[in-house]
């Protein structure tokens, strides 16, 4: 009985690690899927085409981390033409500025998807330890 017990919370940690992989790698291309979604409801601009399609989902440092993120190499540009200094305007869809709306997509998302984000975690969680 004690080598079961043993035997079973050996296991714990790799089965967790496997199951908890997928659930989280499905939640963030989930919430990946809903900002392009939320982009696409925005008002749009030459930009949004772009910002769309720099959201995605890059596997992160380990098995159990994903990372979602917009904007970068597809969304920098200059400041203004000649200057040299690079702008994502991802952060100015998101945030706005002096001469832009604020138009959030990122963080209103995952905000309005951290519930149940975090039941498919629990329920996974669960689903091992039974």
């Amino acid at each position: 009985m004690a080598d079961d017990l043993e035997t079973y919370l050996t296991s714990l940690p790799d089965k967790l690690t496997e199951q908890l992989s997928d659930v989280l790698r499905e939640q963030a291309f989930r919430l990946s899927d809903s900002q392009r979604e939320a982009l696409r409801a925005l008002e749009q601009s030459p930009e949004s085409g772009a910002l769309e399609a720099s959201c995605s989902v890059a596997p992160g440092a380990n098995d159990l981390e994903y990372i979602v993120q917009a904007g970068g190499d597809m969304t920098t540009k200059e400041v203004r033409e000649g200057s040299g200094e690079p702008y994502d305007y991802a952060e100015a869809f998101e945030y706005g500025t002096s001469h832009q709306t604020a138009q959030p997509f990122f963080w209103p998302t995952y905000r309005a998807l951290k519930p149940e984000i975090q039941e498919a975690i629990n329920d996974a969680v669960s689903e091992v330890l039974k």
